[in-house]
C-alpha cells in the first residue's frame, strides 16, 4: 500500500475537495484525501432510498453562480466544468408567516422595491440596509483576505486602517433594532437565518450580510445532484497518483515535534478496523478547527484558544432533516421548487428560544425544499424538511450503531416526524396525501459520520465573537499543518469552498495567490 505522498487531507468535504483539485492540477502535487464515511464528499455527497428518492444531504440551494460569477469559476476550475448548475425558477424563495408570505426574486432591485412597497414607511432604512449588508461583506472579504495574507500584511493593514468599519462585530438584532421600527420587516429580513444557523441576537451581522447579499441574484443547483462535484474532482486527483479513500478515521495527526508528517488512521473492512499510517509534508484539515485541535493534536496546541474553541463549538445549535419521498409531483400543490422558510411567529428569538419543542411534536420553524424540482435528472420526487433541536436530546443514543439505537430512539423519531408532517399539512393541505416515503436524521447521525462535535453542521458559530479570534483562520499552531474548509472561511458551500481556495494560496507561497487565480481562471475555461 502506498503510503508517502505530497499532501494529506483530512475530510472529503469541499473545502477539502477544492484543495485537492488545485494542488493536483496547479502544483502537480500528489494527493490523498482521507474520509471516515462510506461515501466521499462530505456534505456534498447524495443518498438513495427504494432505488429512486435521491437526496442531498448539504446542498439545498447555492446563489451567486451565474456564468462569469467569481463563484461559478472556482466551480468550473475545480470540476474541470464537471458540474452543471440550472437557475431555480422564480421566485426561489418564499417567506413565509401566519398573515402574509412574501416571495423573493432572485434580482436585488426587485427585492429591494418588493420591500419598499410593502414597508413604505421604512423606504430609506431598506436603502440603507441595501448599502450595508453590501459594505458587511466587503469588510469580511477584507478580513478573511487578509488573514490568509502572511501576518505583516495582516499588521501593516491594521496600521493603515484598511478595511476598517466602525462596528464590524454587531449582532444582527442590534443591527435591525438600531434601523427599523416595523417588527415584521424585521423578522422577514432574517428569515435566511437558518442557512448560518442563529437567531438575530447571537448571530453576526457580518454572516447574515454575505448570506443576504449571496442570493442577491437567485438560488442554482447542480444537475444530477451534488455528487457531481466529488465525481468531477476524484478523476483530477488520480490523475497525479492521488487517491480518495473512503472509511479511513484519521484518529491522529503525527507529529515530530511542532511540525506535522502524517496521520493515523483506523481503516474499516467489514466489521474490523486495522491501523494504517500516511506521510507527507504538508497536512491539510477539513475536520474543522475543533476536531483538529481537540482529537487530532496534543491540547498543549491549543492551551491558549481552549476557550473560545470550547464555546464556538457549542453555541448554536444542530439540525434535525426529514427526508420526504412524493408518489406524484409536489407540483400538485402549486410548488415549483422554490424554498419555503415558515415562521409560527415574528420573533425568531423566541422559536429558538422553543426550539427543543421539536421532540415533542412542536416544531418552532421549518425550512422546506424540493431537490426534485431543482434538478432535471431527478427520478423520484422528494423534499426535504429542516428544523432545529439540541444534541443533548440525542446524546444517550450516541454509542449506539447506526440504525439500530433502539425502540425509544425509534419512538422519538416518530414523534418528531409526526409533528414535522403535522406542520407542513396545516400550512399546505394535501401535502401528507403525496407521500410514499419518510426517513428523519438526527444529530447523532451527522456525528457519526462526520465526526463533528454534537453534529454540527456550519462549523464553528458564527457569533460576533468568532470573528474576534486572531488564531482562527487557515494556519495552525503547527507547522505544515493547515485548515480548510467552513472554520477557514465561513459556513456553507460556498464559503467552505473559499476556506479551500484561500488554504490552497497559502500552501502554494506568496506567490500563491497570484499564480493560483490565474491558472484556474484559465482551467475554467477549459472543457472536460
Amino acid at each position: 500500500m502506498e503510503t508517502k505522498y505530497d499532501a494529506i487531507i483530512i475530510g472529503s468535504g469541499i473545502g477539502g475537495l477544492t484543495v485537492a483539485s488545485i494542488l493536483s492540477q496547479v502544483a502537480g502535487k500528489k494527493v490523498l484525501v482521507l474520509e471516515r464515511h462510506f461515501k466521499l464528499g462530505g456534505f456534498t455527497h447524495t443518498f438513495k432510498r427504494l432505488g429512486k428518492f435521491e437526496w442531498d444531504v448539504g446542498i439545498h440551494y447555492i446563489g451567486d453562480l451565474a456564468e462569469g460569477s467569481m463563484l461559478r469559476t472556482l466551480f468550473d476550475s475545480i470540476t474541470k466544468r464537471g458540474v452543471q448548475w440550472k437557475k431555480m425558477e422564480e421566485p426561489f424563495e418564499v417567506f413565509d408567516y401566519p398573515n402574509f408570505s412574501f416571495p423573493v426574486y432572485g434580482e436585488k432591485e426587485r427585492f429591494r422595491n418588493d420591500l419598499k412597497s410593502k414597508y413604505p414607511n421604512e423606504s430609506s432604512a431598506i436603502d440603507q440596509y441595501f448599502k450595508d449588508v453590501e459594505t458587511f461583506t466587503q469588510w469580511f472579504g477584507r478580513h478573511f483576505t487578509l488573514k490568509a495574507l502572511p501576518a505583516f500584511f495582516e499588521k501593516a493593514a491594521k496600521l493603515l486602517g484598511l478595511g476598517h468599519i466602525s462596528t464590524p462585530y454587531i449582532t444582527t438584532k442590534e443591527y435591525m433594532d438600531n434601523h427599523f421600527k416595523d417588527q415584521s420587516l424585521k423578522a422577514l429580513l432574517c428569515s435566511q437565518w437558518g442557512d448560518y444557523g442563529l437567531p438575530p441576537k447571537d448571530s453576526s451581522f457580518a454572516i447574515h450580510s454575505m448570506i443576504v447579499t449571496h442570493y442577491f441574484n437567485g438560488g442554482y443547483f447542480p444537475i444530477g445532484g451534488s455528487s457531481k462535484i466529488v465525481e468531477s474532482i476524484e478523476p483530477i486527483v488520480e490523475k497525479n497518483g492521488g487517491a480518495m479513500k473512503i472509511l479511513h478515521i484519521v484518529k491522529e495527526i503525527i507529529l515530530d515535534g511542532d511540525k506535522a508528517i502524517g496521520v493515523k488512521v483506523d481503516v474499516q473492512k467489514g466489521k474490523t478496523f486495522s491501523e494504517q499510517s500516511f506521510f507527507a509534508d504538508l497536512i491539510i484539515s477539513d475536520a474543522g478547527a475543533y476536531t483538529t485541535y481537540n482529537k487530532l493534536l496534543p491540547k498543549q496546541f491549543s492551551n491558549d484558544f481552549q476557550i473560545p474553541l470550547e464555546s464556538l463549538s457549542t453555541q448554536g445549535t444542530t439540525s434535525i432533516t426529514l427526508y420526504i419521498g412524493f408518489k406524484e409531483s409536489p407540483t400538485k400543490l402549486g410548488f415549483h421548487g422554490e424554498n419555503h422558510w415558515i415562521f409560527p411567529n415574528l420573533n425568531h428569538d423566541e422559536s429558538y428560544a422553543k426550539r427543543n419543542d421539536l421532540i415533542h411534536g412542536n416544531p418552532p420553524m421549518m425550512y422546506l425544499s424540493f431537490p426534485s424540482l431543482k434538478n432535471p435528472e431527478a427520478e423520484g420526487h422528494t423534499a426535504e424538511a429542516i428544523s432545529f433541536a439540541d444534541y443533548s436530546n440525542f446524546a444517550k443514543w450516541k454509542e449506539e450503531p447506526w440504525k439500530k439505537r433502539g425502540e425509544e430512539y425509534n419512538q422519538l423519531k416518530a414523534t418528531i416526524t409526526e409533528g414535522m408532517l403535522q406542520f407542513l399539512e396545516e400550512r399546505f393541505p394535501g401535502f401528507r396525501d403525496l407521500i410514499e416515503f419518510t426517513e428523519l436524521s438526527t444529530p447523532i447521525t451527522t456525528e457519526f459520520f462526520t465526526g463533528h462535535k454534537e453534529g454540527s453542521i456550519y462549523g464553528l458559530s458564527c457569533t460576533p465573537e468568532r470573528f474576534r479570534q486572531e488564531w482562527l483562520g487557515v494556519r495552525t499552531t503547527v507547522k505544515n499543518l493547515y485548515l480548510t474548509g467552513a472554520d477557514a472561511c465561513s459556513p456553507g458551500v460556498a464559503g467552505a469552498l473559499m476556506g479551500g481556495v484561500a488554504t490552497s494560496s497559502v500552501v502554494l507561497g506568496l506567490t500563491g495567490t497570484l499564480r493560483l487565480m490565474k491558472e484556474l481562471f484559465q482551467k475554467s475555461q477549459e472543457t472536460v
